[in-house]
């Protein structure tokens, strides 16, 4: 029986959930908003399978080698520019489509306040899974869909954070041949009901409901991305990274899930065939690609990752880079984020603060250094870089 004694033990995979011959499991949110493994003790058998396929409680062995490193982008700029980084991603689920297969990915809910995996096997669906979205999505049941379409003989490419690709590889029990995973590089994932609180929030300063939310738009460039709710009243909320409450909240580490901050996922060699993540840094790398539209890092962990990016090459311009150099700048890779002391108290006033009040009181406020880089524009900062 899955006993979860410590927060820090569960990544809400939901794998355990979903092996469970009898369905006595089931997700429920605790107050932070997280959801963990809740067991009807009545119904239980101890057969030991949620256990079994816990990722934490299971650490995969790392694989042997060193990962191939690119540095990458679409060459159709349009897609490029409607993507958090580089735009790979949508080129990888359009060829899995093409080929009849199905993609699974993060996407927001209908009323933004929420994020779950879904399915898709439209083109035209693809962008619902686009773009990054830092609030922790809800499995559901499509670890079970995902192994239903292999066993049916149908392609999968699963996407996800390191965590949910080594609890569906955990749940899966065996490899298929068909399925491809493509995890990300994840900084942490955020409180879905401190993201609810934050949507409605803006409700309520637009005087509408949100329809469509955007957390890396490229209006202000790739490394000055801001924040935009677009509104049924037909007005935005648009807001850089460095002043946006929400994105602040985020990226102090105040709101992560407790496992975050000792993530067991991260490393180098991943379980995933294929890693991708904004290439931060490239411009001591490969400045003549840091034209701030955006850049993507990917990480080949397998032949089949290797197989499937070289499916995608003659739509991409790419560059393999040492995977020494590429890391310099991608710390998330392998290190996990650092617990704030106020964390705790933090999360506990969510529910009873304005949410402007709530950065007020727990969000620091810039250094003079911070302040300087960000007052000198990008363009500026680009040209210097290859100018040294």
């Amino acid at each position: 029986m899955i006993k979860i004694e410590k927060k820090e033990q569960c990544c809400g995979c939901s794998a355990c959930e979903q092996i469970c011959p009898k369905q006595c499991i089931t997700m429920c949110a605790d107050e932070e908003g997280f959801l963990y493994p809740v067991v009807e003790k009545n119904k239980c058998v101890n057969c030991g399978m949620c256990e079994k396929v816990c990722p934490v409680l299971n650490v995969s062995k790392k694989r042997s080698g060193e990962p191939l490193c690119y540095a990458a982008y679409n060459n159709n700029e349009e897609e490029r520019l409607n993507s958090s980084s580089g735009g790979i991603f949508c080129l990888l689920a359009r060829r899995i489509i093409e080929e009849g297969g199905i993609v699974f990915g993060a996407a927001m809910s209908d009323d933004c306040k929420k994020v779950h995996h879904i399915a898709v096997s439209e083109l035209e669906d693809i962008e619902k899974l686009q773009g990054s979205k830092y609030v922790q999505s809800e499995i559901g049941s499509t670890y079970k869909q995902a192994r239903k379409a292999l066993e049916d003989g149908v392609k999968v490419l699963f996407s996800g954070t390191p965590c949910e690709i080594e609890g569906l590889k955990a749940y899966l029990q065996k490899d298929y041949e068909k399925l491809v995973c493509v995890d990300v590089v994840c900084h942490g994932s955020p409180s879905p009901k401190l993201w609810g609180n934050y949507v409605r929030f803006r409700e309520r300063h637009a005087g509408a409901t949100a329809y469509r939310t955007f957390f890396r738009h490229k209006k202000h460039g790739w490394k000055k991305y801001e924040v935009l709710f677009k509104f049924t009243n037909n007005t935005s909320y648009e807001q850089i990274l460095y002043k946006d409450l929400f994105m602040q909240m985020f990226l102090q580490n105040l709101c992560l899930r407790p496992s975050c901050y000792a993530c067991s996922f991260k490393k180098e060699n991943r379980e995933s065939d294929m890693t991708l993540a904004d290439f931060w840094g490239c411009g001591n790398i490969c400045p003549d690609l840091d034209d701030d539209k955006g850049l993507s890092m990917i990480l080949i962990h397998s032949e089949t990752g290797k197989m499937f990016f070289d499916s995608i090459k003659a739509n991409v311009f790419f560059r393999e880079v040492p995977i020494r150099s590429a890391l310099k700048g991608n710390a998330a890779v392998t290190e996990s984020c650092k617990k704030p002391q106020n964390r705790e108290q933090f999360m506990g006033a969510i529910g009873t603060m304005e949410f402007n009040m709530l950065g007020k009181r727990y969000l620091k406020p810039a250094s003079f250094k911070e302040r300087l880089r960000r007052a000198i524009p990008e363009k500026v900062k680009m040209k210097i870089r290859k100018y040294l």
